[in-house]
């Protein structure tokens, strides 16, 4: 009663009373864009700079993505874990109990979760054939890599954002 009736005013003020499952589908989102464009850059700069050897253009790119695997698993879950902290001082300061909202998954978690990957796995198809299809018209190797890249990035935010659809809507 008391938690409808502080959604109620903050809702009637204009703010946005957002649940755990949005507030981390938004944290993955921001992490997915950060992280990606962080080690893009720095990746970049390294062969601006020589670092990296251009010579074989299909070994570059499988030491730039088998390296960017394991730092982007890293990087969230460290993100994942300080928003976990973060989220639950917040709620705690509040007077909330998080822990019912966090462990509780359901058949309609498990439906969101599945039509967000199905549809997922579609845009993922996509772009994997837009790579290809570079490839077609004598486009350099990078090219094909990077959309590749831009791919599987456009693919984890389009995930999260139909989460949160679907968890603002009630599926």
């Amino acid at each position: 009663m008391c938690i409808e009736l502080d959604r109620r005013i903050v809702e009637s003020i204009g703010g946005i009373v957002m649940t755990y499952k949005e507030k981390k589908s938004i944290t993955n989102i921001l992490s997915s864009i950060v992280i990606t464009v962080v080690y893009g850059l720095i990746m970049y700069q390294k062969y601006l700079n020589g670092a990296l050897d251009d010579s074989n253009i299909f070994k570059l790119w499988a030491i730039i993505v088998l390296v960017f695997i394991p730092i982007s698993i890293v990087a969230r879950i460290i993100i994942l874990i300080v928003f976990h902290i973060l989220e639950s001082i917040v709620q705690t300061v509040q007077g909330n109990d998080i822990e019912d909202e966090m462990s509780i998954v359901d058949e309609r978690d498990k439906m969101i979760h599945m039509k967000a990957s199905a549809i997922a796995m579609y845009i993922f198809s996509l772009g994997f054939l837009i790579a290809l299809a570079t490839q077609l018209f004598n486009v350099s190797n990078h090219v094909f890599f990077f959309v590749l890249i831009t791919s599987g990035l456009i693919t984890d935010v389009v995930s999260e954002l139909i989460m949160i659809r679907y968890y603002r809507r009630g599926f």
